[in-house]
């Protein structure tokens, strides 16, 4: 498609008109053959019916066609053209290289968009005057609420695929830590897999901070076991470590800087450096919380738990955001 003649200041030459479309070349190719010269689309559509030239039927291939001649494409750069909306009083004149970027913008042209002020919304400006807001607003609403019901059925699909895949990988674990007796490289492979599921699992929890380390209860009883593995559960505990992480809520389960009320105190500063995860509360209501060994690498050996361990707390326990603690800066400092 070329450049409307009609549009055109001046006379134009024949040379620079299109065979084809008969309008002012437009992007020009050249038969190295033949020598016309067409507008790159137009011979473009023509060559997937036909392989020969439009005007003197020789043989023409994809291959025979270039770019037109230096002399060609200055006597195109020559010519200056006038907007088609000049019907609507655009007064604009330009060479034919700025034509299609000024026809794109021109406000003189009717179907140019054009922002609603009252709504905000980009209407073509021939529609402004009709333009409703209230039914363009509605019509968004109910377009965003199709395309919000199609991202739900998205969701909902890959959390099913998820929990599918979850199962699977459980099964799996089960497997392995079953298999764990039988051969050091099976043991070897369930240590990586429990240090990976405790490493995502911890991802996704809230930092804690505890204020007061002296109201941990630090021997639960049965009741409280129960209760703790309802709240690892509800948490998202693996749950081929469930029971793992309900036996490491007795001291006796700690490291041996933690085993004690004595070594407790001894070590209380020490110990207020701990990355400590947040959990969901007993039933009870007493807060319930984590130190996972892959969080706590900072930590000395007597205090870093080997996977992770399970506390429950009377009360002096807070929720903090990501960035009031960083293990990192313990290790600067």
């Amino acid at each position: 498609m070329g450049f409307d003649i009609n549009y055109i200041i001046g006379n134009v030459d024949e040379e620079l008109i299109c065979p084809i479309c008969t309008d002012v070349l437009e992007e020009p190719l050249q038969s190295l053959h033949c020598e016309h010269a067409f507008c790159k689309d137009c011979i473009e559509q023509w060559m997937k019916q036909k392989t020969l030239c439009p005007v003197d039927r020789s043989e023409l291939l994809p291959s025979h066609l270039a770019p037109a001649s230096r002399l060609m494409r200055n006597m195109l750069g020559r010519l200056k053209i006038k907007c088609p909306y000049s019907v609507h009083e655009c007064p604009s004149e330009m060479s034919l290289a700025e034509y299609r970027a000024h026809v794109d913008t021109c406000q003189y042209n009717p179907k140019v968009i054009v922002e609603c002020k009252s709504c905000l919304m980009k209407v073509p400006k021939d529609e402004l005057a009709d333009h409703s807001c209230i039914q363009e607003l509605r019509n968004l609403v109910q377009s965003q609420a199709k395309e919000l019901a199609v991202l739900k059925d998205t969701q909902l699909s890959h959390e099913q695929r998820i929990g599918a895949q979850c199962r699977e990988l459980e099964l799996l674990q089960f497997y392995i830590a079953a298999m764990r007796s039988t051969s050091p490289v099976m043991g070897s492979v369930g240590d990586q897999l429990d240090h990976y599921a405790l490493s995502h699992w911890s991802a996704r929890l809230p930092q804690a901070r505890v204020s007061n380390w002296g109201s941990v209860v630090s021997t639960p009883d049965n009741h409280m076991h129960l209760m703790v593995r309802d709240s690892l559960r509800a948490s998202g505990c693996p749950m081929h470590l469930l029971n793992v992480m309900v036996e490491q809520c007795h001291e006796q389960r700690w490291p041996a800087a933690m085993a004690t009320l004595e070594s407790r105190n001894g070590n209380h500063n020490q110990m207020s450096q701990f990355v400590i995860r947040l959990i969901k509360p007993l039933a009870t209501g007493r807060p319930c919380l984590c130190i996972f060994g892959v969080d706590n690498y900072h930590m000395p050996d007597n205090l870093r738990p080997m996977l992770a361990i399970t506390m429950i707390f009377v009360e002096s326990v807070e929720e903090t955001s990501e960035d009031m603690f960083s293990p990192f800066e313990v290790l600067l400092n």
